[in-house]
């Protein structure tokens, strides 16, 4: 495809537009903006001509005065906290105008290419506003998303700083589409103050211009643009000390003792530890030989330190408009040595210009900088070592050597003091370009043309180095220490480095038509677009072992000897044209229909284009005139329906072509050959797949516009699925096939949203947001093996039933005496002569008196939650601001596995809560028997024993602020405004399960840098 085919009409386009500027007549309009309860003035409320970017603000008086061209239509006046009102000029010089607190219906919503009247929205969609943003106490904006827009399913799986970001869901669709300022972005490299405004997208009527990327949902992110007025200097600060929310202790020796003891008993085999060494260990007489080392505390500290500073400055004149950013984030560690942390420089420059009155000039200039430095462990391994951690291992002798610990030779708190076993870094340095021309053609009401650009380059490079560093054993002989050298994790050198960079570009170039303009009380708009992505990027690795020194850490002074390079290339394209037409009569029946028409270069020539069309209507109720009666309880009701398409190309590309792939080496005459092997068989016919949304709703106020409710339902059909016969194809095929269009799905759901705003009194509003969602998918057709078994296809077959269920054995409960064992099914392949009381029973669902495979069935609600809800509470009285945000999920499961079952597992340490396991005297246990090595293969079977209900409520967000009052800011010169505030995150989660683990933990096991608990304060400035 031809990369530059839409440059041609953007270069053309500048040139009429710069060649077509002409004076118009103007006038003067001048008013005064106050509230509508208190009769106050508004001091710095906007005003704007829509459709320019021509505006100015009210000056302490609530004055304002505007001049404006004679074509000018209508005036938009805007405050923050307040509905928009739009107002006809009608040739009107001068406009009052009285604004009310809370939403309404005139409130202007970023859609998809283009902004909208809420009141003439016929499609899904939630907003977050810039306020709410700003207070967010979080280094990962996503992290803050949770419980703030109904249908935006959010899940944060750790609390690691540079890896905390939350992955985020619309509609539990799948990874949604985030768009910045207009092209595909990163929510996460955006400081909070960026930002301002969140929308998303949720059905295939709003998402469906973006087309291939959009099926899952589009969260749409636009920065701030500056105001018209004198320039403002904001300074903003968060300090921030955090602790783990929830992470379980590990067993002290006397626990570790007694499970040993009892699993060894259990096994008719005599106790390991004697009552004297207890009591030795116990006593603290002997710490060298007897110790009782709490590793957990060693490694953590009870707080972690980060802190976020934030300089805006914004402003500008009639022609010129700036809005200034600069941001930085220091994130720290909770642990008790200084060797994790990240850091993320923001700058970032907005400007919009009229170069004419009709031609306007939108240029947004964005860096950013990261930053990770980390210890060569990982935090998986960190926290792996730690569960294995033995109590009765001492980590320094008294003279503070490092001692060689008997659970692993790589000592984890050794290790990463100073870097001792090495570290890892890595920098990300991130240029984001945009820049669009808008010209109004004054000749024709209504119509603009608009070209587009972005790009995008990212540069990233990786470093990590391992060196072995030395332990230490007592020689109780001689009493001299012996050395012993600890490799770095996963390799047989002493010392390896290797390091990556890559880089990427993705640049979006656009054209587009929009027409926008009412004859009486007719409304149509039209939009025609033209879009180009390409997306291209080079990576290269090396790695070499063997130093000379570690005090030389660069790949020149490795070994020759193993050493590794590997890199390579890539490069797509995609092409697509979007039309959307809506006509609206009265604003009171509304019809919008769009189209995108996508080509791929992942699928084979012929079948790279896919057409996906949508069509959405809504009736404003509320404005009919048999609707008047009820206009005293119903001040709003619209209907709402749509129905639309869209495609994905998900796939690795080129599976359209057969070739080969390098895959190995040979020894050819003690020289290492690559050899090449086929790839995957090709498929031609591989298309896109094809996702179809269907969504009915309503929205509804009460209370004079108070209450407002926003009500959903969908269904989303998924056909052609892009997957692997991986299922129903033989193993003994002898080549990987490639993906097809094999799949389907559907995803069934509902949503409600209840926002209450009311301003009680001149001091006191108070305000209540609650949300609930529910979506589920279930598998219309996967390619799965074919169980001849009638009872095993029954229980075991996914299609048909939900997606990400488990598969296993359905427990029941714990034998409990020897005589329940002898009556029971066969479970354990050799008449039950292996297990004893305190052993998981399993149930016999095909009734032939034998538990095994044949008895396993799908069980749980599946590792995503069905629900989600919330609900935000806030109120304001004079200067003092609360809210209080309750999150929560259910319809989900979790499973525990591996160290996180028994202790003792594998010879290693425990949890605490494991010590709640069956014996004669504790026959409602949660946990079986103790089992000599913590491993039984009855009592581990995957089964529902393990899976534990994920529902939670988590006690979000606490926040405070005081705002310093006008009449003292008066004294202290200069100052327009300061406010102070106090905000607790992730504070409280309560939960079903009595493992002391997160519900959104990312491990099984518990390997996993918990989530964080934070307690901020901080100051916000504006000069």
């Amino acid at each position: 495809m031809k990369q530059n085919t839409l440059l041609y009409p953007f270069v053309i386009l500048v040139l009429l537009m710069l060649g077509s500027a002409h004076l118009n007549a103007q006038i003067s309009i001048s008013g005064v903006i106050t509230d509508a309860d208190s009769g106050d003035p508004l001091i710095g409320a906007n005003v704007l001509v829509v459709g320019t970017a021509n505006g100015t603000i009210a000056d302490i008086n609530g004055a304002y005065v505007l001049v404006v061209s004679d074509t000018a239509r209508q005036l938009r006046f805007s405050y923050t906290g307040y509905a928009d009102q739009t107002i006809d000029i009608g040739g009107k010089t001068v406009i009052d105008i009285a604004l009310t607190s809370g939403e309404t219906l005139e409130e202007v919503v970023v859609v998809g290419y283009g902004r909208q009247s809420k009141a003439k929205l016929t499609s899904a969609v939630s907003t977050v506003d810039e306020e709410t943003l700003k207070k967010l106490p979080v280094a990962n904006v996503s992290n803050g998303l949770e419980g703030l827009a109904a249908g935006l399913f959010v899940r944060q799986g750790s609390g690691e700083p540079g890896f905390s970001g939350s992955s985020f869901e619309v509609r539990n669709f799948g990874n949604a589409l985030v768009i910045v300022d207009g092209s595909p972005g990163n929510i996460d490299e955006l400081a909070p103050n960026e930002i301002e405004s969140i929308t998303v997208l949720k059905d295939a009527a709003a998402a469906s211009v973006y087309g291939v990327q959009g099926g899952n949902g589009v969260v749409l992110v636009t920065t701030r643009r500056g105001t018209m007025g004198k320039p403002k200097l904001s300074y903003d600060n968060q300090f921030t000390f955090t602790s783990f929310t929830s992470y379980p202790d590990f067993l002290n020796f006397a626990q570790r003792a007694t499970v040993l003891n009892e699993g060894l008993l259990n096994a008719g085999q005599a106790p390991f530890y004697t009552e004297d060494e207890v009591e030795t260990f116990r006593s603290g007489s002997d710490p060298i030989n007897y110790p009782d080392t709490d590793w957990k505390a060693l490694m953590f500290n009870d707080y972690g330190f980060q802190q976020r500073h934030n300089l805006n400055l914004n402003g500008g004149s009639e022609k010129v408009r700036y809005f200034v950013s600069a941001s930085f984030l220091d994130q720290g560690s909770n642990y008790t040595k200084d060797v994790l942390g990240y850091q993320q420089f923001n700058l970032r420059s907005n400007i919009n210009a009229n170069i004419t009155d009709n031609l306007i000039l939108d240029f947004k200039l964005s860096g950013r900088r990261r930053l990770n430095e980390a210890p060569a462990y990982s935090a998986f391994n960190i926290f792996r070592e730690l569960s294995r951690a033995l109590p009765t291992d001492l980590a320094y002798y008294p003279d503070g050597t490092p001692a060689r610990p008997s659970f692993s030779p790589n000592h984890i708190l050794e290790g990463i003091r100073d870097f001792n076993a090495g570290y890892y870094r890595a920098r990300n340095n991130n240029i984001d370009t945009k820049l669009s021309l808008q010209w109004d053609v004054n000749q024709v009401p209504g119509l603009s043309i608009k070209s587009y650009g972005s790009l995008v380059y990212n540069t990233n490079f990786a470093k990590e180095w391992g060196k072995s560093y030395e332990l230490y054993t007592l020689n109780r002989q001689t009493g001299e220490y012996d050395a012993f050298t600890a490799s770095p994790e996963g390799s047989f050198s002493e010392t390896v480095l290797t390091q990556s960079t890559n880089f990427n570009n993705h640049y979006v170039v656009q054209q587009s038509i929009n027409y926008d303009q009412q004859f009486g009380q007719h409304s149509v708009s039209a939009l025609l677009l033209g879009e180009l992505q390409n997306n291209s990027g080079q990576n290269f690795f090396g790695r070499r072992q063997d130093f000379q020194s570690t005090l030389i850490d660069q790949l020149f002074a490795g070994s020759n000897e193993n050493k590794d390079a590997n890199g390579g290339e890539y490069r797509e394209n995609r092409l697509g044209l979007v039309g959307r037409l809506s006509y609206d009569y009265k604003a009171k029946y509304l019809i919008e229909s769009s189209f995108r028409y996508d080509g791929s270069s992942r699928f084979a020539p012929g079948r790279e284009w896919g057409f996906f069309p949508s069509v959405s209507a809504g009736w404003r109720l509320s404005e009919e005139g048999f609707f008047d009666g009820a206009r005293g309880v119903i001040q709003n009701l619209k209907l709402r329906a749509s129905v639309g398409t869209a495609g994905n190309d998900g796939t690795g590309a080129y599976q359209w072509l057969s070739g080969f792939v390098y895959d190995g080496f040979f020894a050819i005459n003690e020289t290492a050959i690559p050899t090449i092997n086929n790839t995957a068989l090709a498929n031609e016919a591989l298309t896109w797949e094809t996702i179809t949304t269907y969504d009915v709703g309503f929205d509804a106020a009460f209370l004079d516009n108070s209450l407002t409710v926003s009500f959903d339902y969908f269904y989303r059909d998924r056909t052609d699925v892009l997957a692997f016969a991986s299922g129903s194809v033989p193993s003994t095929l002898g080549v990987g096939l490639a993906a097809q269009n094999l799949h389907a799905y559907s995803n069934e759901g509902f949503e409600v949203s209840l926002n209450y705003n009311k301003k009680v009194n001149r001091d006191l509003t108070l305000g209540a947001m609650l949300n609930f969602s529910r979506a589920r998918e279930t598998a219309v057709f996967i390619d799965e093996a074919f169980f001849e078994d009638p009872f095993m296809r029954q229980n075991l077959t996914v299609t048909g039933g939900y997606t990400n269920l488990r598969r296993g054995y359905i427990s029941d409960g714990l034998f409990q005496t020897q005589e329940e064992i002898n009556q029971s099914p066969i479970q354990d392949g050799n008449e039950n002569n292996s297990l004893q009381p305190g052993d998981v029973k399993y149930v016999d669902l095909n009734g032939d008196n034998i538990i095994d495979v044949r008895d396993q069935r799908v069980f749980g609600d599946g590792d995503k939650p069905a629900l989600n809800y919330s609900l935000n509470l806030s109120a304001s009285y004079k200067n003092f601001d609360c809210s209080v945000l309750l999150t929560g999920a259910a319809g989900y499961d979790i499973y525990i596995d591996g160290e996180a079952q028994s202790p003792l597992r594998n010879g290693f340490n425990g949890y605490t809560y494991q010590m709640d396991y069956w014996t004669p005297e504790n026959t409602d246990a949660a946990y079986p028997r103790i089992t000599d090595g913590g491993f039984n293969d009855n009592n581990y079977r995957y089964s529902d024993f393990w899976m534990r209900d994920g529902r939670h409520i988590r006690l979000r967000n606490v926040n405070l602020s005081y705002s310093i009052p006008k009449l003292l800011l008066e004294r202290l010169r200069g100052f327009d405004e300061v406010r102070l505030f106090v905000t607790g995150h992730n504070l409280l989660v309560l939960k079903n399960f009595d493992e002391e683990f997160d519900p959104q933990m990312q491990s099984s096991v518990g390997w996993y840098y918990p989530q964080l608990r934070s307690f901020t304060c901080g100051i916000n400035l504006t000069l």
